[in-house]
């Protein structure tokens, strides 16, 4: 009897021992503390470049005769044009189209004149020449003028400009934050972009015809200012 509770222990001291072994101790990671901010930059830009873009149209009762005289108030515009010292590369044609007018009387279809037209597309990399090149453009023949845009040569610049800016608020606010709860900060864990561009404002076109127009004045051309603008969300680690 005494013999058979020693075996009976024994047994049961190594089944317990090879539950306890098959066991293991899992430990909890806890995550870093962090501080989540965002911070935005915006530099205003002044437009320095300008995009023209102006038409000749010409009618006639032949296609030939209405082509061969918007052949030569086109060449009188681009002459005009280079004479203000704009590259003859910035100067290229938009679209160019030749059709019979027509309308309708009693059921029946009237074929009218030929219309020639002629667009092309001026870029002058100083803005401040757009006012000279629209009047001369429609003292030499242009008579329809359907747009004009302003842009930024180099606006990679200013984007890294505004970028600057974020990237320094969101830092600045990292820092209040941090000192104000008694941590130190950190390392930036994560910095995501946001970027955003203002358009400048369109100028106010409409068609324009040389007959009508008086030699005494020129047309004002302002070209505005646009803001660009870039914000950053960061996460940093607070110590």
């Amino acid at each position: 009897m005494k013999k058979s509770k020693i075996i009976t222990l024994t047994a049961f001291f190594a089944s317990a021992i090879a539950i306890l072994s098959s066991c293991s101790i899992k430990q909890v990671q806890y995550s870093k503390r962090t501080v989540s901010v965002s911070g935005t930059g915006t530099v205003e830009v002044e437009a320095d470049n300008a995009t023209i873009v102006l038409s000749v149209v010409t009618t006639a009762k032949e296609a030939t005769l209405a082509a061969e005289n918007n052949a030569k108030k086109m060449t009188a515009v681009t002459e005009a044009i280079t004479a203000l010292a704009v590259p003859k590369e910035n100067i290229s044609t938009q679209n160019y189209s030749i059709y019979q007018e027509q309308s309708s009387s009693g059921g029946k279809i009237i074929y009218g004149d030929y219309r020639v037209s002629n667009e092309i597309k001026i870029f002058l990399k100083d803005k401040n020449l757009a006012s000279s090149v629209i009047d001369a453009s429609i003292k030499a023949g242009a008579n329809r003028l359907s747009s004009l845009n302003f842009g930024i040569t180099d606006a990679d610049l200013y984007v890294k400009q505004a970028r600057t800016l974020a990237v320094q608020q969101a830092f600045e606010s990292a820092t209040l934050i941090a000192g104000t709860s008694g941590a130190m900060l950190g390392n930036a864990l994560q910095i995501n972009e946001e970027y955003s561009s203002r358009a400048f404002p369109k100028a106010a076109v409409r068609n324009a015809y040389a007959e009508t127009m008086d030699a005494s004045y020129s047309t004002p051309i302002s070209g505005g200012k646009s803001s660009i603008s870039v914000t950053v969300n960061a996460v940093y680690e607070l110590k």
